[in-house]
């Protein structure tokens, strides 16, 4: 039995006991044995050191000190009740509050396809979006200023956990005025290897500690590809529009994030035939987090709407 559950049963013990002036009776009227109530009766005023009942009454009475035990005792106890009522309430009805972090590249791309779903599920939730450079996202998760967020494997930090709900191919975007350009078109070509296009050349990627630059160093470390990097920058979009105005580098981008900057500049676009160089998304909480049910109905809608390719 909880100590709340104590608390409760021991208020319906004074009650009763106030109501008929006699342990037995009240111990019968509460299916209870009469040595049992005379028991928890003794055990609690020795705990407090107090006496709640005034025995040399008959009919029993309650001390003043018992009536005032009972009233408070029973305040808690309905206050709690209404605590967890409440509690439960919030869940069921679908209200509270909801914290995504997202970087704003991720953000724009796949919010947008999410949320509309989401606030017509869940219309009373207080959602509440934080954008932050993708090298943060993860410490103000494990800060508790997040409730979610939407991130790039790989993810190191054992205390994280996540759900898959995207995969898509990884594009590398060569402006006119690169080294290795050699096409004028905006087609897709499909290639085994790129180290041709970017061992030695100038290259433009993301500060060092997101996601998405994290799977590009494992992908370069592995097959030992060093680039020139010219320039590192908080924003995929800010790569995409350097090499946009033809900055004389190359760099890498998801498909989604590619797709949503159309351009009339003739970039070459390239992406390994393989699936060795994929960009994976995740929605992503504390290991040890007890999601409310707000949260897992996000993370079930961003699986069931995600894409993998």
């Amino acid at each position: 039995m909880t100590p709340l559950e104590k608390d409760k049963q021991f208020s319906m013990i004074l009650m009763t006991i106030a109501k008929l002036g006699n342990i037995s009776a009240a111990a019968e009227a509460l299916f209870m044995t009469q040595p049992a109530v005379s028991k928890i009766i003794k055990q609690r005023e020795t705990q407090l050191a107090t006496r709640l009942i005034e025995r040399r009454h008959h009919p029993l009475q309650l001390t003043y000190a018992g009536e005032y035990y009972l009233q408070r005792l029973q305040h808690i106890t309905a206050q709690y009740d209404s605590l967890y009522h409440g509690l439960a309430n919030l869940n069921e009805a679908g209200h509270g509050r909801l914290v995504i972090g997202v970087t704003q590249s991720l953000g724009e791309q796949i919010l947008p396809r999410l949320l509309p779903q989401y606030h017509a599920a869940y219309p009373n939730v207080d959602l509440r979006l934080v954008e932050y450079p993708s090298s943060e996202v993860e410490n103000e998760l494990l800060n508790d200023n997040l409730d979610l967020y939407i991130g790039v494997l790989p993810v190191d930090n054992p205390k994280i956990h996540y759900q898959l709900f995207a995969r898509e191919p990884v594009y590398l975007l060569l402006p006119p005025s690169h080294p290795q350009y050699r096409q004028t078109t905006k087609a897709v070509t499909l290639i085994n290897d790129c180290r041709a296009l970017i061992a030695g050349q100038p290259l433009i990627l993301e500060n060092e500690n997101s996601g998405f630059q994290r799977l590009l160093a494992q992908y370069l470390a592995k097959n030992n590809i060093e680039p020139q990097i010219v320039l590192r920058t908080a924003s995929l979009d800010t790569g995409i529009k350097l090499v946009q105005h033809n900055f004389s580098a190359a760099t890498f981008v998801p498909q989604m994030v590619w797709q949503s900057h159309p351009s009339n500049v003739p970039l070459a676009t390239y992406q390994l035939a393989t699936t060795e160089l994929q960009s994976e998304t995740v929605v992503a909480y504390k290991r040890d987090q007890l999601l409310t049910k707000q949260e897992k109905a996000f993370i079930d809608l961003a699986v069931k709407n995600g894409m993998t390719t």
